[in-house]
């Protein structure tokens, strides 16, 4: 497949330093110099030598043609040296016969997970390797070179350029394939940033990769718009050569892995949910296994037809005091990256709970009936409460308290919602119970975290009662405390709030009126999670208060919201990997998968967590002290790398807007269909002979004056 774009037949001149022709006006200053000190001589008649008036005269017109030609060299002299510095371009077809202008070349070389997979001759990133060897060749003296990776995070290794061909190979020879997911479009960003530095009239952009269409449309990408190529005008921007790469995209992955403790079963008890993808053309029976602590503990599998998502579920059971590691496999096919899917189980500990009430009122109420269920036997086994007055969360100590209960509190000062905002940010958990205090019109207005997901319509009120029900998709939080499709309690409810879920989880629903318990997940809550009771624990209210279930739902609220964030022990290849630390003093070592050890960072804001950078390697990373594991975490291939199918040409043009896109065909003569498009040829050498040539002249001149 191949673009070409318009030819040019015209001649043209271009000065690639346009703002040295300024220094043309300096080829005046010897004719002003002349003129300023031209002096006019007074004139005195001698009789006796009239005879020579005639001699006289044709030996001033011969001193007046010298001295005239001598102001002209010099002028030029001065006019061909800014004309020089310009750099003069003649373009067109027939510049100098067809020769070209030095050439400024960004090549951005693919080695995200799918360049492991093999090609027709080693892996697509050793054909990609080869083309961008290949592409060296065409490097001429003075032709600049720079280098970009385009897997996530994108990088620049040669952010100054190169005029040496033994660098760029060098550098490229560097390069190793990685587990990271394909980022196009910020490896583009980064490389028309140098080349809008670059002086050279040709600018060329080559992208070597397999041109995966979630490299230019993925969810963390967008369409390139870099501020340095607003800045180059248009007859300067880069050509994109795309050399794209072909390798078998049938592929069957772990999607995601979901680890979920079971309650209303003996301790230790956890399910292992698994979302396997068939990204292949036919129907498929995948086999899956399950391992825990490097035993496999589980088998099973499941039938996919084309584009299929599947589920496979798992149950096993751990010692719960301690640290353990997992992973879902798949039988090996052409992207082995996404065949394994690593995942943690930390030991279950005593969490501790800050529980706000409303002002005056903190130690009665919702927030009276919630501290004494999450410890209903006063010695802290599982969850550790403490209780303050809203005027007084903001005074809480940052990263203390896994999770935050708002129990009817109604409206925060400004103080205490930045607290919670980044509470929440930071991983932290938040469960809210509305009650009499909450006010529809300032909830709507999404000042707390979850509230602009879970929109208030108005409250409701019911005498004689609903009954408190399952949602009707169920959910592994009820595990245990529903039989058939109603509670193992009879919980009425006589006034609640009517609301739209938006994107979050419905948990417990109002039969014929809405949601009644809702989990707000992920980007619309931030890095934590936000539980929202749309009624109060309040007997006025419900029969929660008075119901044996408020303890074990309370629990398992909080347990999911302050154990259910991914930003603590989990990350993507290319992301930082953070655990908690608090409560920890002194060095805490990590040993990577690859056993290789380093030294953790503290993570920043107080979060009481230390951190890794830039974790490249999937699979488990331990965080050690004194030979003592304190935490263990997950590192796992971005799962958008597992969808290999490439980009149409017409979405990467899209994606690329504003640059002549051409695509090579990689197995044809590369460098006649680069070469051909190339155009112009700088004149800045011939100016400078003609600047020499006429110094030459004008010390000859000097000298015959001279005589």
């Amino acid at each position: 497949m191949r673009h070409r774009g318009a030819r040019s037949h015209t001649l043209s001149l271009t000065f690639l330093n346009a703002a040295f022709l300024f220094g043309a006006l300096a080829s005046l200053l010897p004719l002003i110099i002349h003129l300023l000190s031209r002096r006019r001589a007074e004139t005195v008649e001698f009789s006796s030598l009239r005879f020579l008036r005639e001699l006289e005269r044709r030996q001033i017109r011969r001193v007046r043609i010298r001295q005239i030609l001598l102001l002209v060299v010099r002028s030029l002299i001065i006019l061909t040296v800014a004309l020089a510095l310009a750099r003069p371009t003649l373009s067109g077809p027939t510049a100098f016969g067809g020769g070209h202008a030095r050439t400024s070349v960004a090549i951005i070389l693919d080695q995200s997970a799918s360049m492991s997979r093999e090609g027709s001759s080693g892996t697509l990133f050793d054909e990609a390797v080869r083309l961008a060897l290949g592409a060296s060749d065409l490097l001429a003296e003075g032709d600049q070179a720079f280098l970009v990776t385009a897997g996530s995070p994108p990088a620049s290794l040669l952010s100054g350029g190169t005029f040496s061909r033994g660098a760029l190979v060098d550098a490229v020879g560097e390069v190793e394939v990685s587990s990271a997911a394909t980022d196009y479009v910020g490896a583009v960003d980064i490389a028309l940033d140098r080349l809008s530095t670059a002086r050279n009239l040709n600018r060329e952009l080559y992208v070597v990769g397999d041109l995966q269409r979630s490299g230019w449309s993925g969810p963390n990408t967008r369409q390139v718009e870099s501020p340095a190529s607003s800045a180059i005008g248009p007859d300067r921007r880069p050509t994109a050569y795309l050399f794209a790469l072909e390798g078998p995209v049938g592929n069957q992955g772990v999607r995601s892995v979901a680890v979920q403790r079971r309650y209303g079963v003996s301790g230790g008890a956890y399910s292992v949910a698994a979302e396997i993808g068939n990204d292949s053309r036919r129907q498929v029976d995948v086999p899956v296994r399950l391992y825990v602590d490097g035993v496999q503990v589980g088998h099973s599998g499941v039938d996919l037809g084309p584009g299929e998502r599947g589920s496979v579920q798992f149950s096993v059971m751990v010692d719960e005091t301690a640290w353990h590691s997992g992973r879902v496999e798949l039988p090996s096919d052409v992207f082995v990256a996404d065949d394994s899917r690593y995942f943690v189980i930390p030991p279950v500990r005593t969490t501790e709970v800050l529980v706000v009430g409303p002002d005056g009122d903190e130690r009665s109420g919702d927030a009276f009936y919630i501290y004494r269920a999450l410890d209903p036997t006063g010695h802290a086994e599982r969850f550790r409460p403490s209780i303050v007055a809203a005027s007084s969360l903001s005074a809480q100590e940052e990263g203390r308290f896994p999770a935050v209960v708002l129990a009817d509190v109604g409206r925060l000062d400004e103080a205490g919602v930045r607290w919670l905002e980044r509470h929440v940010a930071a991983g932290g958990g938040l469960f809210v119970v509305l009650g009499d205090r909450t006010d529809v019109r300032a909830w709507n207005e999404g000042e707390l975290p979850g509230s602009n997901v879970v929109n208030l319509i108005e409250p409701f009120e019911r005498e004689s009662g609903l009954r408190l029900a399952p949602s009707g998709q169920g959910h592994p939080m009820l595990e245990g405390l529903v039989v058939g499709e109603r509670l193992v309690d009879e919980i009425d409810v006589r006034r609640g709030f009517v609301a739209e879920r938006g994107g979050a989880e419905e948990v417990l629903e109002f039969p014929g009126v809405g949601p009644a318990l809702l989990i707000v997940r992920g980007p619309e809550s931030g890095a934590g999670e936000v539980a929202v009771l749309l009624t109060a624990v309040d007997a006025r209210w419900s029969d929660l208060p008075r119901s044996g279930f408020l303890v074990p739902l309370v629990h398992r609220v909080v347990e999911q919201i302050s154990g259910g964030s991914a930003s603590l022990g989990e990350a993507l290849v290319g992301g930082d990997l953070a655990v908690g630390s608090r409560g920890i003093a002194g060095r805490i070592d990590v040993v990577l998968p690859d056993e290789t050890v380093v030294t953790a960072e503290q993570a920043p804001g107080g979060r009481g967590a230390v951190v890794f950078r830039n974790a490249m390697l999937p699979g488990i990373y331990s965080f050690v002290m004194g030979g003592q594991t304190l935490a263990l975490g997950a590192v796992n291939v971005d799962p958008v790398e597992s969808e290999l199918a490439p980009a149409g040409s017409e979405e990467i043009k899209q994606s690329l807007a504003g640059l002549d896109c051409r695509f090579v065909d990689a197995a044809g003569d590369v460098a006649g269909q680069i070469l051909e498009a190339r155009r112009g040829r700088e004149l800045w050498r011939v100016f400078v002979y003609a600047a020499l040539a006429l110094l030459a002249l004008e010390m000859y001149l000097s000298r015959q004056r001279a005589s």
